[in-house]
């Protein structure tokens, strides 16, 4: 073979194997992959990508899948601390940061739908996401508490925005309620009304298993003091803390559940909120086990004990810091 033939040959591979390069690179759509599976006193995950990414798998006890997500949205309701275009926008991206978690049972609903469905659901698999910062009279005034009434039958309530409770939307008007925290959580002042952030992430490791990071405590609660207060209800804190108060807070209202996500309407809210959703962590969750690392274009298994847990789920979450996909998975 002559030496310019032989050039020509080298060119033509080198173009190819750039050209190969290039299209896996940038032709070839990143793919995720993942799945688990309880066999008797263990669980099986698997994680694969055509990607490089980081990978967290956390596998924790008590955990409650919802099934069916309603958030509502009325044009026709007042709102308090935010906006309905704001609102609008952010139940758009909400919708969309479940989606990547592999949740698609949402159902926008409004004031008199959200009251028929309150009517309707049995509570267990069930949850409502309001983001309005105020209920409508349909579900929740000084006389009416249909939507705490569902949490105690097994309904799960994610809040995020003004204080839970304090005000209710008569249509287009707003009222006060007197003694709310009392009524709701059993406790005066466990709601910060000011504008606080922490930088001191909660010891509990679900906190970082799930990469809850929103760390804003305005509106937050201060469940040491729901606790102790005269409902003697059962509380946890998450994400980060000051003085008491969670940036994602829980407390169990008879076979459900009301969580609270400090702050407004901003990203850390959305994504943490929809991990919460997604993987169905409780009150009583405790994380088992956590494994994870970097993953490149590869496909890796493992196995976690889960002797004596029940009601067991794992999630697994690609993405760090920002999540581009995660699946639970529940026992």
């Amino acid at each position: 073979m002559s030496k310019n033939k032989a050039l020509m040959l080298a060119a033509v591979l080198f173009a190819a194997v750039f050209i190969g390069q290039a299209f896996t690179y940038y032709a070839v759509p990143n793919r995720y992959d993942a799945s688990a599976e309880f066999s008797g006193p263990a669980v099986n995950y698997t994680v694969s990508t055509n990607s490089a990414v980081e990978y967290t798998v956390s596998v924790y006890s008590d955990a409650s899948e919802v099934k069916r997500l309603f958030i509502y949205y009325d044009e026709s309701y007042a709102v308090y601390g935010t906006t309905h275009a704001g609102q609008d926008r952010f139940i758009r991206q909400m919708i969309s940061e479940l989606s990547v978690r592999g949740f698609t049972g949402v159902f926008v609903v409004n004031a008199t739908e959200l009251s028929d469905t309150l009517d309707a659901s049995a509570g267990t698999g069930d949850a409502v996401l309001m983001t309005s910062g105020v209920m409508p009279d349909t579900v929740y005034s000084e006389t009416e508490s249909k939507m705490f009434d569902w949490v105690e039958t097994g309904g799960n309530l994610y809040w995020i925005g003004y204080a839970i409770g304090a005000k209710y939307a008569v249509g287009g008007d707003l009222k006060d309620v007197p003694a709310y925290q009392e009524d709701i959580f059993g406790a005066d002042g466990c709601i910060l009304m000011d504008s606080v952030r922490s930088t001191e992430r909660s010891a509990d490791p679900l906190s970082s298993g799930l990469m809850l990071n929103n760390n804003n405590l305005m509106y937050s609660l201060n469940t040491d003091a729901i606790a102790a207060g005269d409902l003697g209800l059962k509380a946890r804190s998450l994400g980060f803390e000051q003085n008491g108060y969670g940036s994602v807070s829980l407390v169990e209202i008879g076979s459900g559940m009301i969580c609270v996500l400090g702050g407004h309407h901003g990203s850390a809210e959305r994504s943490s909120a929809a991990q919460l959703i997604s993987s169905g962590i409780t009150v009583s969750s405790e994380l088992i086990g956590i494994a994870g690392g970097p993953i490149v274009r590869n496909t890796i298994s493992g196995t976690m004990d889960i002797v004596g847990y029940t009601d067991v789920g794992v999630h697994i979450r690609m993405g760090e810091p920002n999540t581009v996909y995660a699946r639970s998975f529940f026992q």
